[in-house]
C-alpha cells in the first residue's frame, strides 16, 4: 500500500469520492476542495462558500452522475449547488418557511430533496434549466431522514407521520405523484430500506420495540419479525441486505444477528458474540513486539514523529479465546481492558449493554463483518455459505471505521492508531503504517474509492490517499499474523 503526502481538511466526514471514483472532494473551513483521486495534487475545482462562520460546510454530497456537488449549511439554512463542467453554474437552495435539516440528491441527479425542522416537509427541487419557473413540490410530515430509493431510481419510499401512525408513500420519481401507501405496522419507524433488487422493503421499529416488517411494493406484507419467545431486552439496533436480496440480517441489542431468508422471512441463521470463542475460528490479537522507539531527545523526536510509536503485529490466537468485553460507560477506556471486565456474557443480558452497531455484507455477500458496541475492540467475520464465524480480529485500540471493499473482499478498519489495517480470508491480518506530521494523531476514519483501488485515510485536520498495489499486498502477506512487524500505534503512554 502506498499513501500519499498529507492535506488538509476540515472535517473528516466531509471527505468524499465522487461516484464513479475520479475526484475526492474535501472541505476546509469554508472552501470546497475537488481534487483528482489518482493524482491528489491536482487541483480540479474550489468552490469558495458563503458561509462565514463556523461551522462552515456542514455537508458535502456528490450527484449520482458525478457531475454536480451540493454543500450544507444548516446554520445559514442554505444549500449551494456546484457543476464540475460550468465554473459559472451555481444554484443556491433556501426555504423561506422551516429551516432546513438534511438535503440530498435523487438518483436521477436531477432533484434535490430538502427536509424541514420538525419533520414538516420534505420539498423536492430541480436544478434542470427546463423546469425554470415551475412549481415545487412538497411530502408533508416525513420522517426525517428515512427515504429510500429503488435500486433502479423509479421509485421513492418515503416515511410519514399520520394520526399518530407510521405509514410508507411510494412516489414515482418521473413526476413525483403518490403510487400507494403501506403501513409497515410499526410503533415508531427508525430505519427504511429498499432491498437490492428493488422488490422488497425493510422497515424496523426503535429500540423499544423489537420489529422488523419486510413487505413488497404493492402492501402486501410478508412478514413481521419479532424477537423469539422468552428473549427480553431493546429492539433492533442495525440492519443491513445481502447483494443478492436473499438474506437480511437483523442486529439487535442483545448481541445477535439473526438472519433472515427470502423465501419465508424466517431467520435461518442466528449469529451471537459471545465473550468465549471456541471452534475453528481463526482469532487475531494485535499485540505489541519490541520497545518504544522514543528514546532520543525531545528536539529528536519533534523532528521525527514516528519514533513515538510502537510497532504491532497480528498473532494467531489458540481457541477457546477470550474476547474483551466492556461496560458502555466504559469504551472510552484505554486499550487493554482489565481482565475483571473480560466477564462472559451471554445474549439477551443487561449487565453489559452493546449492541450491533456495524453490520455490512461485502461486494458478493459471501461474508458478513459485524461489530458489537459492549466489545469495541473486535471485529467479527461471518462466512454466509454456511453461517459460520471464521475469525475474529481483536485490535488495542477502539475501532473507529470499518468498511469492505467496493468490488473485491477486502476489509478495511481503523482504530485511531497510526496505521491502517486489511483483511483477506486466507491471508490474515496487515498493518499499514500512514505517514503523520505529529505524535498522537491517528487515523480515525476511512472510506473506500469506488473503484476499490484506493482508498482516503482521514486523522484530525488531514488526509491522505492509499492505493492498493501488488508489490504492498506481496509485502503484507509476510508481516500478517505470522511473525512480522508493520506498522505502528501511537504511544499514550
Amino acid at each position: 500500500m502506498e499513501f500519499t503526502e498529507l492535506y488538509k481538511q476540515s472535517n473528516s466526514a466531509l471527505v468524499s469520492y465522487s461516484p464513479d471514483g475520479a475526484f475526492i472532494a474535501v472541505s476546509v473551513e469554508h472552501r470546497l476542495i475537488v481534487r483528482d483521486a489518482q493524482n491528489p495534487k491536482r487541483v480540479h475545482r474550489v468552490c469558495v462558500t458563503p458561509y462565514d462562520t463556523a461551522p462552515y460546510i456542514e455537508d458535502i454530497q456528490w450527484s449520482p452522475s458525478s457531475t454536480h456537488l451540493l454543500t450544507c449549511s444548516y446554520t445559514h439554512n442554505r444549500v449551494d449547488v456546484w457543476s464540475l463542467s460550468d465554473d459559472k453554474w451555481q444554484c443556491t437552495i433556501t426555504d423561506e418557511v422551516c429551516c432546513i435539516e438534511r438535503a440530498l440528491w435523487t438518483p436521477d441527479s436531477r432533484h434535490i430533496l430538502t427536509f424541514s425542522e420538525l419533520d414538516l416537509r420534505l420539498s423536492i427541487w430541480s436544478i434542470s434549466a427546463t423546469a425554470a419557473g415551475e412549481a415545487r413540490r412538497y411530502v408533508q410530515f416525513p420522517k426525517t431522514p428515512l427515504v429510500a430509493f429503488h435500486p433502479l431510481g423509479s421509485y421513492m419510499a418515503v416515511a410519514q407521520r399520520r394520526e399518530y401512525r407510521d405509514v410508507v408513500g411510494i412516489y414515482a420519481t418521473a413526476d413525483w405523484h403518490l403510487v400507494c401507501e403501506i403501513e409497515p405496522r410499526t410503533m415508531d419507524m427508525v430505519g427504511l430500506r429498499w432491498s437490492p433488487d428493488g422488490l422488497h422493503l425493510a422497515a424496523w421499529d426503535s429500540a423499544a420495540t423489537y420489529a422488523v416488517s419486510i413487505m413488497n411494493v404493492c402492501g402486501m406484507f410478508k412478514r413481521v419479525h419479532t424477537r423469539p419467545e422468552g428473549v427480553e431486552g431493546l429492539g433492533v439496533r442495525e440492519v443491513a441486505w445481502a447483494p443478492s436480496a436473499q438474506f437480511l440480517a437483523v442486529g439487535g441489542y442483545d448481541r445477535v444477528v439473526r438472519v433472515l431468508n427470502h423465501l419465508t422471512w424466517s431467520p435461518i441463521a442466528t449469529l451471537v458474540h459471545r465473550a468465549v470463542v471456541q471452534g475453528p475460528v481463526d482469532v487475531f490479537s494485535e499485540v505489541v513486539v519490541g520497545q518504544t522507539l522514543a528514546q532520543s531527545s525531545q528536539a529528536a523526536l519533534a523532528q521525527q514523529p514516528h519514533l513515538h510509536r510502537r510497532h504491532t503485529r497480528f498473532d494467531l490466537m489458540p481457541t477457546p479465546a477470550q474476547i474483551h468485553v466492556v461496560q458502555p460507560l466504559d469504551i472510552h477506556r484505554a486499550v487493554d481492558p482489565p481482565a475483571s471486565d473480560s466477564a462472559s456474557v451471554g445474549p439477551g443480558s443487561s449487565g453489559n449493554g452493546g449492541g450491533i452497531s456495524i453490520l455490512e455484507f461485502n461486494a458478493d455477500g459471501t461474508l458478513l463483518v459485524s461489530v458489537c458496541d459492549g466489545m469495541p475492540n473486535s471485529l467479527w467475520i461471518w462466512r454466509i455459505r454456511d453461517m459460520r464465524l471464521v475469525a475474529v480480529i481483536q485490535t488495542r485500540g477502539v475501532l473507529r471505521a470499518c468498511r469492505w471493499s467496493p468490488v473485491e473482499s477486502v476489509l478495511g478498519f481503523v482504530t485511531g492508531s497510526a496505521s491502517v489495517y486489511l483483511w483477506r480470508e486466507g491471508e490474515g491480518c496487515h498493518l499499514f503504517e500512514v505517514p503523520v506530521t505529529a505524535a498522537g494523531v491517528g487515523v480515525g476514519a476511512m472510506t473506500w474509492n469506488p473503484c476499490g483501488d484506493s482508498m482516503a485515510t482521514m486523522s484530525k485536520g488531514l488526509f491522505s490517499l492509499a492505493y492498493l498495489t501488488s508489490a504492498a499486498a506481496e509485502a503484507a502477506a509476510k508481516s500478517s499474523f505470522n511473525g512480522g512487524t508493520a506498522g505502528g500505534e501511537d504511544d499514550l503512554e
